[in-house]
Protein backbone atom coordinates (compact mmCIF):
# COMPACT_ATOMS: atom_id res chain seq x y z
CA UNK A 1 0.00 0.00 0.00
CA UNK A 2 1.17 3.22 -0.80
CA UNK A 3 2.68 5.66 1.87
CA UNK A 4 0.00 8.14 3.71
CA UNK A 5 0.29 12.07 3.45
CA UNK A 6 -0.77 13.77 6.30
CA UNK A 7 -1.53 17.52 6.30
CA UNK A 8 -0.36 18.98 9.38
CA UNK A 9 -3.48 20.73 10.99
CA UNK A 10 -3.19 24.33 11.30
CA UNK A 11 -0.28 24.44 8.93
CA UNK A 12 -0.23 27.23 6.17
CA UNK A 13 -1.12 24.19 3.77
CA UNK A 14 -3.86 23.00 5.79
CA UNK A 15 -5.51 26.72 5.78
CA UNK A 16 -4.81 27.26 2.07
CA UNK A 17 -6.62 23.30 1.48
CA UNK A 18 -9.64 25.21 3.37
CA UNK A 19 -9.85 28.90 1.82
CA UNK A 20 -9.75 26.61 -1.71
CA UNK A 21 -12.86 24.78 -0.46
CA UNK A 22 -14.43 27.76 0.79
CA UNK A 23 -14.35 29.89 -2.14
CA UNK A 24 -14.50 27.52 -4.81
CA UNK A 25 -18.25 25.74 -3.34
CA UNK A 26 -19.09 29.05 -1.71
CA UNK A 27 -19.27 30.34 -5.43
CA UNK A 28 -20.84 27.16 -6.93
CA UNK A 29 -23.68 27.42 -4.33
CA UNK A 30 -24.42 30.93 -5.14
CA UNK A 31 -24.62 30.21 -8.70
CA UNK A 32 -27.10 27.16 -7.67
CA UNK A 33 -29.42 30.31 -6.11
CA UNK A 34 -28.87 32.11 -9.02
CA UNK A 35 -30.11 29.25 -11.62
CA UNK A 36 -33.07 28.39 -8.99
CA UNK A 37 -34.02 32.30 -9.53
CA UNK A 38 -33.81 32.23 -13.58
CA UNK A 39 -35.06 28.83 -14.07
CA UNK A 40 -32.07 26.68 -14.84
CA UNK A 41 -31.52 25.18 -11.85
CA UNK A 42 -31.87 21.44 -13.11
CA UNK A 43 -29.26 22.40 -16.01
CA UNK A 44 -27.31 23.23 -13.49
CA UNK A 45 -27.58 20.57 -11.48
CA UNK A 46 -26.68 18.55 -14.47
CA UNK A 47 -23.53 20.42 -15.46
CA UNK A 48 -21.95 20.20 -11.72
CA UNK A 49 -23.39 16.24 -11.68
CA UNK A 50 -20.82 16.91 -15.55
CA UNK A 51 -18.23 18.07 -13.52
CA UNK A 52 -18.00 15.35 -10.45
CA UNK A 53 -18.32 12.67 -13.34
CA UNK A 54 -14.89 14.16 -14.94
CA UNK A 55 -13.04 14.53 -11.79
CA UNK A 56 -13.78 10.99 -10.79
CA UNK A 57 -12.51 9.90 -14.02
CA UNK A 58 -9.60 11.74 -14.69
CA UNK A 59 -8.40 10.60 -11.24
CA UNK A 60 -8.53 7.11 -12.35
CA UNK A 61 -7.07 7.62 -15.42
CA UNK A 62 -4.21 9.49 -13.83
CA UNK A 63 -3.28 7.12 -10.93
CA UNK A 64 -3.06 4.72 -13.47
CA UNK A 65 -0.93 7.04 -15.89
CA UNK A 66 1.50 7.50 -12.98
CA UNK A 67 1.57 4.17 -11.90
CA UNK A 68 0.14 4.17 -9.02
CA UNK A 69 -3.22 2.23 -8.85
CA UNK A 70 -3.19 -1.07 -6.78
CA UNK A 71 -6.44 -2.94 -4.89
CA UNK A 72 -5.22 -2.07 -2.50
CA UNK A 73 -5.40 1.53 -2.53
CA UNK A 74 -6.95 2.82 -5.49
CA UNK A 75 -10.68 1.29 -5.49
CA UNK A 76 -13.35 3.87 -4.97
CA UNK A 77 -14.14 2.13 -1.21
CA UNK A 78 -13.60 4.45 1.49
CA UNK A 79 -16.57 5.86 3.36
CA UNK A 80 -16.04 9.23 0.98
CA UNK A 81 -15.64 7.41 -1.92
CA UNK A 82 -19.35 5.74 -2.07
CA UNK A 83 -20.28 9.23 -0.44
CA UNK A 84 -19.01 10.90 -3.62
CA UNK A 85 -20.75 8.76 -6.11
CA UNK A 86 -23.98 8.79 -4.41
CA UNK A 87 -23.82 12.40 -4.18
CA UNK A 88 -23.58 12.11 -8.62
CA UNK A 89 -26.68 10.19 -8.26
CA UNK A 90 -28.45 12.69 -6.21
CA UNK A 91 -27.62 15.60 -8.39
CA UNK A 92 -28.67 13.49 -11.38
CA UNK A 93 -31.85 12.13 -9.63
CA UNK A 94 -32.68 13.37 -6.52
CA UNK A 95 -33.08 10.27 -4.46
CA UNK A 96 -34.18 11.17 -0.20
CA UNK A 97 -32.43 7.48 0.53
CA UNK A 98 -28.73 8.65 -0.95
CA UNK A 99 -29.40 12.36 0.47
CA UNK A 100 -29.93 11.09 4.00
CA UNK A 101 -26.63 9.09 3.54
CA UNK A 102 -24.48 11.70 2.32
CA UNK A 103 -25.84 14.20 4.60
CA UNK A 104 -25.74 12.33 7.60
CA UNK A 105 -23.19 9.94 7.29
CA UNK A 106 -20.98 11.04 4.24
CA UNK A 107 -20.99 15.09 5.60
CA UNK A 108 -19.78 14.22 8.92
CA UNK A 109 -16.91 11.60 7.61
CA UNK A 110 -15.57 14.65 5.22
CA UNK A 111 -15.75 16.83 7.76
CA UNK A 112 -13.56 14.62 9.66
CA UNK A 113 -11.41 13.97 6.65
CA UNK A 114 -10.97 17.94 6.24
CA UNK A 115 -10.08 18.24 9.70
CA UNK A 116 -7.26 16.08 10.06
CA UNK A 117 -6.79 15.35 6.18
CA UNK A 118 -4.60 11.83 5.03
CA UNK A 119 -3.59 11.42 1.48
CA UNK A 120 -4.08 7.79 0.73
CA UNK A 121 -1.88 7.76 -2.53
CA UNK A 122 1.31 10.46 -1.17
CA UNK A 123 1.46 13.97 -1.89
CA UNK A 124 1.61 16.04 -4.97
CA UNK A 125 0.07 19.06 -6.03
CA UNK A 126 -2.72 17.31 -7.70
CA UNK A 127 -3.70 14.60 -5.08
CA UNK A 128 -3.82 17.76 -2.79
CA UNK A 129 -6.67 19.53 -4.64
CA UNK A 130 -8.13 16.80 -5.29
CA UNK A 131 -8.72 15.75 -1.90
CA UNK A 132 -9.91 19.06 -0.57
CA UNK A 133 -11.95 18.99 -3.91
CA UNK A 134 -13.63 15.77 -3.68
CA UNK A 135 -14.40 15.62 0.16
CA UNK A 136 -15.55 19.23 0.14
CA UNK A 137 -18.12 17.96 -2.58
CA UNK A 138 -19.91 15.48 0.32
CA UNK A 139 -20.45 18.85 2.28
CA UNK A 140 -21.42 21.05 -0.82
CA UNK A 141 -24.14 18.38 -2.09
CA UNK A 142 -26.10 17.74 0.84
CA UNK A 143 -26.52 21.49 1.93
CA UNK A 144 -27.20 22.52 -1.95
CA UNK A 145 -29.87 19.85 -2.01
CA UNK A 146 -31.08 21.27 1.85
CA UNK A 147 -31.37 25.06 0.51
CA UNK A 148 -31.65 24.82 -2.91
CA UNK A 149 -33.92 21.81 -3.19
CA UNK A 150 -35.65 21.97 -0.30
CA UNK A 151 -34.99 18.07 0.62
CA UNK A 152 -34.87 17.45 4.17
CA UNK A 153 -34.38 13.58 6.06
CA UNK A 154 -37.36 11.73 6.31
CA UNK A 155 -38.35 10.65 9.82
CA UNK A 156 -36.59 7.98 11.50
CA UNK A 157 -34.15 8.36 8.47
CA UNK A 158 -31.18 8.45 10.46
CA UNK A 159 -31.69 4.78 12.03
CA UNK A 160 -32.07 3.80 8.49
CA UNK A 161 -28.74 5.52 7.64
CA UNK A 162 -27.11 3.89 10.99
CA UNK A 163 -27.94 0.37 9.64
CA UNK A 164 -26.73 0.87 5.91
CA UNK A 165 -23.85 2.33 6.88
CA UNK A 166 -23.61 -0.96 9.18
CA UNK A 167 -24.26 -2.95 6.09
CA UNK A 168 -21.47 -0.83 3.91
CA UNK A 169 -18.85 -1.31 6.86
CA UNK A 170 -19.50 -5.02 6.80
CA UNK A 171 -19.17 -5.45 3.36
CA UNK A 172 -15.60 -3.68 2.68
CA UNK A 173 -14.77 -5.34 5.52
CA UNK A 174 -14.79 -8.64 3.75
CA UNK A 175 -13.44 -6.86 0.56
CA UNK A 176 -10.81 -5.75 3.15
CA UNK A 177 -9.95 -9.36 3.17
CA UNK A 178 -10.01 -10.20 -0.61
CA UNK A 179 -7.89 -7.10 -1.02
CA UNK A 180 -5.58 -7.49 1.99
CA UNK A 181 -6.21 -3.30 1.84
CA UNK A 182 -7.87 -0.97 4.37
CA UNK A 183 -10.84 0.79 3.29
CA UNK A 184 -13.03 2.93 5.58
CA UNK A 185 -9.39 1.88 8.09
CA UNK A 186 -11.18 -0.97 9.04
CA UNK A 187 -7.90 -3.52 9.45
CA UNK A 188 -5.61 -0.34 10.84
CA UNK A 189 -6.60 2.73 12.19
CA UNK A 190 -5.95 5.94 10.14
CA UNK A 191 -2.62 7.66 10.99
CA UNK A 192 -4.22 11.60 11.00
CA UNK A 193 -4.00 12.46 14.22
CA UNK A 194 -7.71 13.08 15.30
CA UNK A 195 -8.81 12.79 18.73
CA UNK A 196 -12.16 10.34 17.87
CA UNK A 197 -9.61 8.09 16.20
CA UNK A 198 -9.46 5.48 20.05
CA UNK A 199 -6.28 3.61 20.17
CA UNK A 200 -5.01 0.52 20.04
CA UNK A 201 -6.82 -1.54 17.48
CA UNK A 202 -9.76 -2.42 17.38
CA UNK A 203 -10.65 0.46 19.63
CA UNK A 204 -10.77 2.77 16.47
CA UNK A 205 -13.66 0.55 14.69
CA UNK A 206 -15.85 0.92 18.51
CA UNK A 207 -15.10 4.78 18.15
CA UNK A 208 -16.11 4.83 14.81
CA UNK A 209 -19.64 3.30 15.63
CA UNK A 210 -20.48 5.55 18.77
CA UNK A 211 -18.87 8.40 17.27
CA UNK A 212 -20.35 7.71 13.68
CA UNK A 213 -23.65 7.03 15.58
CA UNK A 214 -23.50 10.37 17.70
CA UNK A 215 -22.90 11.89 14.20
CA UNK A 216 -25.58 11.03 12.29
CA UNK A 217 -28.23 11.57 15.12
CA UNK A 218 -26.83 15.51 15.69
CA UNK A 219 -27.33 16.30 11.85
CA UNK A 220 -30.75 14.36 11.21
CA UNK A 221 -31.91 16.60 14.87
CA UNK A 222 -30.20 19.62 13.30
CA UNK A 223 -31.41 19.43 9.73
CA UNK A 224 -34.83 18.96 10.78
CA UNK A 225 -35.82 20.94 13.98
CA UNK A 226 -33.02 23.90 13.29
CA UNK A 227 -32.53 24.10 9.67
CA UNK A 228 -35.10 25.68 7.56
CA UNK A 229 -34.44 25.88 3.73
CA UNK A 230 -35.56 29.30 2.50
CA UNK A 231 -37.49 29.22 -0.52
CA UNK A 232 -36.21 31.33 -3.60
Amino acid sequence: MHEHYIVPVLSTQWFWGLLFSIVVYGILLWAGMYAKQNGFEEKYRYFLAGIFIIREVYLFAYIFQIGQFTLQDSLPLHLCNISYIFLIIVLLKPNYFLFEFVLMLGLAGALQSLITPELTHGYSDYFFLDYYFSHSAIIFVPLYALIILNMKPRDRSWLRVFYFGNLVLLSVYFLNLLFNSNYIYLMEAPKANNPLILHPYPMHLIGFEIFGFLHIVFIYWLSRKYFVPKTI
